[in-house]
């Protein structure tokens, strides 16, 4: 659920962001085209192209290949806000009433010159974009996202200087009640500046540095933290705009229609993303659990192979005869075609004093005595089979094995006993992986015994790494529950679930957990979702340009103004 949350509150913010720069756009589009001396022109391109970079952003949430167009053309739209305020430093005389002059041809003359000026800057400045881009993209491609992103991030340290000063400039020159006008934007600047450090850092290319490699993950604390800078950046901006707006009739009108349509269509979106996000994560959840059911099944049924075996090898003649001779070539020939036909992981033959006579399996086992392992006791003394799921010692980790023992009876008497087994290792999840396309995990108590899940270099794994997350170990080891969540799998986030293993007493001996990355299980849910959002965001957009030019009162507000 919660990723379904990041790209809606990223879509959020983002549409914010696209209300708050039309509305700007907007202001000084107008004020620049009907109102006396001013120089808006450059704000009113920079927030129209900022606009335009948010929808784009949306749309790289969805279609990464958008994301050097997206972030160009948000860099230009600071540069030319930053040329905005370098050309009209001063903008609380906004707060008024527009002045009711004729505007003469000087005045025109004036705007013509403004004009042409932007364009030129515009074209120079996308030439030498274009310039910087092309060779990055060709010859550091991975390095050029954040190095736009530190462009823009300069852009917009500058505005913030140039804010701050024109704060103590005119802090003693002006009223109170008009000082937090010049707040707002540098406040909003400085989100702003958050929010392009925090950019940065997400877009750099995946390093060896565990740092920045979790900063450049998908939802990290960097993308997490540049969200919601965003959204505080563009609430300080909107009140700044709105204290400009709020006095021109038509464009308070006009503003407030768009925050309706943008509200309606926002509202329809979180509604929208609660209830796909809230089905689907459910079922995605009940899969894995399925999915662990069904490793469960596979585990039991290495168990009844393991008994099949024992019970093949405890009734051959040939290993009933060596052990009641002592004949171990004999023994050995016979066990060794078992081991290869059944691929068991475990073989060996007792005799009736628990002394392994022979272990094709492992030949290092051969010779030691196990009379006081309570399954090879209750196999000689009561002539019962038994099986269990049981622990080994290993190098990084003990691992779970199923052993199946059966007792060699010949004249009712126990001649010896032969074991068969298997291992839960690495071989056995991602032979179980291959199946069912799920990461296995086998624990052995809170301790990754083996698991599909693997290192950046695509080699290690996380064998001998103990379970962080209290509540699964307590719930699934302590109470013996089952347990789904979605969990940080090593910086990674997973639907997972989890089951006990228990051994012939009843007794937790470990779990056995599968899972996916949430990021496979909701592509499809999510690109449908962003889909959505970009509809909605482009529908927004058009319908507030089309309501600038088709709302009955333009006409007559213009020329008032």
């Amino acid at each position: 659920m919660s990723i379904f949350l990041y790209e809606f509150f990223h879509f959020l913010a983002s549409s914010l962001a696209i209300l708050v720069s039309i509305s700007s756009a907007v202001l000084f589009f107008t004020t620049f085209k009907h109102e006396k001396n001013l120089r808006t022109g450059w704000r009113a391109l920079g927030f129209l192209l900022l606009a335009g970079a948010f929808l784009f952003l949306i749309v790289e949430r969805k279609s990464p290949s958008v994301e050097i167009f997206a972030i160009t053309v948000q860099a230009i739209a600071f540069f030319l806000i930053l040329k905005g305020v370098l050309a009209e430093p001063k903008l609380l005389h906004l707060k008024q009433n527009p002045d009711e002059e004729t505007k003469n041809s000087k005045t025109k003359k004036t705007d013509a010159n403004a004009v042409r000026t932007i364009i030129l800057w515009v074209a120079t400045f996308l030439v030498l974009a274009f310039a910087l881009i092309l060779p990055g993209y060709l010859y550091a491609k991975p390095l050029l996202a954040p190095i736009i992103e530190a462009l823009t991030v300069i852009f917009i340290a500058i505005t913030i200087f140039l804010q701050i000063r024109r704060y103590r400039e005119e802090r003693n020159s002006i009223p109170p009640k008009d000082r937090w006008q010049n707040l707002y934007p540098l406040f909003g600047y400085i989100f702003l500046l958050i929010r392009g450090i925090a950019m940065f850092f997400y877009r750099l290319p995946q390093s060896d540095i565990v740092i920045f490699r979790k900063l450049s993950l998908d939802y990290s604390a960097a993308w997490i933290v540049a969200v919601i800078a965003t959204f505080i950046a563009f609430i300080y901006l909107g009140i700044w705009a709105w204290n400009f707006i709020k006095v021109r009739p038509f464009l308070k009108i006009y503003v407030v229609f768009i925050s309706a349509i943008v509200f309606v269509a926002t509202l329809g979106a979180l509604l929208f993303t609660l209830l796909i996000f809230k089905v689907v994560e459910n079922n995605n959840l009940d899969l894995m659990l399925k999915g662990a059911d069904t490793e469960s099944v596979i585990m039991n049924d290495r168990a009844n192979t393991a008994m099949f075996v024992a019970r093949l090898a405890a009734s051959d003649e040939k290993i009933i005869q060596g052990l009641i001779k002592n004949d171990y070539t004999a023994i050995d020939r016979a066990a060794q075609n078992y081991l290869t036909s059944a691929n068991i992981d475990i073989l060996r033959i007792y005799n009736p004093f628990g002394e392994i006579v022979d272990s094709p399996s492992d030949p290092r086992d051969k010779g030691r005595v196990l009379a006081n392992d309570n399954m090879i006791a209750l196999a000689v003394k009561e002539k019962k089979s038994v099986r269990t799921f049981d622990t080994l010692p290993g190098v990084l980790a003990d691992f779970i094995v199923v052993r199946a023992v059966y007792p060699v009876i010949f004249a009712d008497n126990v001649v010896g006993v032969v074991e068969a087994g298997y291992k839960f290792d690495n071989a056995f999840v991602d032979f179980s992986k291959e199946n069912t396309n799920l990461d296995v995990t086998i624990y052995t108590g809170p301790k990754i015994s083996a698991t599909t899940i693997k290192t950046l270099d695509g080699v290690s794994r996380f064998v001998g790494s103990e379970e962080t997350q209290g509540d699964i170990s307590k719930k699934v080891l302590g109470y013996g529950q089952n347990y789904t969540g979605v969990i940080d799998r090593f910086s990674e986030i997973y639907y997972s679930a989890f089951k006990p293993i228990r051994n012939a007493n009843g007794n937790i001996i470990g779990m056995v957990a599968v899972g996916t990355p949430t990021f496979f299980l909701f592509e499809t849910t999510r690109q449908t979702l962003l889909t959505t959002f970009i509809l909605i965001a482009a529908f927004s957009s058009l319908i507030s340009l089309i309501g600038y030019y088709s709302m009955p009162r333009l006409g007559n507000e213009t020329r008032k103004d």
